[in-house]
């Protein structure tokens, strides 16, 4: 018999919903992976985790505190929640998620949704803009990089242009016309003024940015990523476009969803990481378009 998984519904803010237990009943968590939550008074949220053990985790939280801050965090918790999931790729993407939405007061990283800077380079153009905000990444787009902000974005390119004698002014990063500064000093080939041509300087420009370049959503809409757990568990985490929807335990769930889209640094990063891994063992299920899972 397939045991039954309490998983996340992002349509609702279920912090009253999910089992707990107190601080003194660590032995009633599973075993098992998921994440977990400190809650504190009035149902704040202190502190989300995940692990491929729950009940270990957490008992390192409560038996050992490392630090000061972590202490305080013990000593505010009213209860200890959890949310299984089937395996550590759903509890990576839930736990992101959570922080994101319930910001708790000791989680110092993936607090925010980053509105993350990159280069976009369209096909058919001399130079790379700026995009900030909810960009999507398609089949047709090319970004380069991920920034928190314009400078570091504009740092990053100057320095390129420096190692590969790429004309600044070409690529945007200074005004003006004719012979930039860069090619006065020879760190510039000449792009701007002739000596190299704009079709050379682009393709040398492309290759150069090529290790910073952001891997495109390869399908043509929603992914299921069906990651089979201990207990014949086995669960679909719906992804579009690197944005994390929520999970399912059937892919006829996938209408409770949200339709949302835009680029997630985190999903982006967690995912990458296991579809690098062989051994992950992360079935892919593209479910919009030309799906045949129904």
């Amino acid at each position: 018999m397939t045991a039954k998984l309490n998983l996340y519904d992002p349509r609702t803010d279920p912090t009253h919903t999910l089992p707990s237990v107190g601080i003194d009943a660590l032995t009633e968590l599973p075993a098992r992976p998921g994440v977990y939550v400190f809650f504190g008074l009035n149902d704040l949220a202190l502190y989300v985790g995940k692990s491929i053990d729950i009940r270990q985790r957490v008992k390192t939280h409560v038996r050992d505190p490392a630090a000061n801050r972590h202490r305080q965090m013990v000593a505010q918790t009213e209860r200890i929640a959890w949310m299984r999931t089937s395996g550590d790729l759903g509890a990576q993407l839930l736990e992101a998620d959570l922080i994101k939405r319930w910001v708790p007061l000791y989680n110092r990283q993936l607090r925010k949704r980053i509105r993350m800077v990159s280069w976009n380079w369209p096909e058919g153009e001399t130079r790379p803009h700026l995009t900030d905000g909810q960009w999507v990444v398609t089949a047709r787009s090319r970004f380069f990089g991920l920034f928190r902000n314009r400078r570091d974005a504009q740092m990053t390119l100057r320095d390129i242009a420096t190692e590969e004698g790429l004309c600044p002014r070409v690529l945007g990063l200074e005004a003006g016309k004719g012979r930039c500064f860069g090619y006065q000093i020879g760190r510039c080939r000449g792009a701007c003024c002739g000596a190299e041509s704009l079709d050379v300087h682009t393709v040398r420009a492309r290759g150069a940015m090529e290790r910073l370049r952001i891997e495109n959503w390869p399908w043509p809409g929603r992914v299921a990523f069906r990651e089979d757990g201990t207990a014949s568990e086995a669960s679909f985490h719906i992804v579009d476009h690197w944005h994390y929807q929520g999970s399912v335990a059937h892919l006829e769930q996938l209408e409770t969803l949200p339709d949302s889209r835009g680029f997630d640094i985190d999903t982006y990063r967690i995912l990458n990481r296991f579809l690098g891994r062989a051994s992950a063992g992360i079935e892919v299920i593209p479910v919009d378009g030309d799906a045949d899972w129904v």
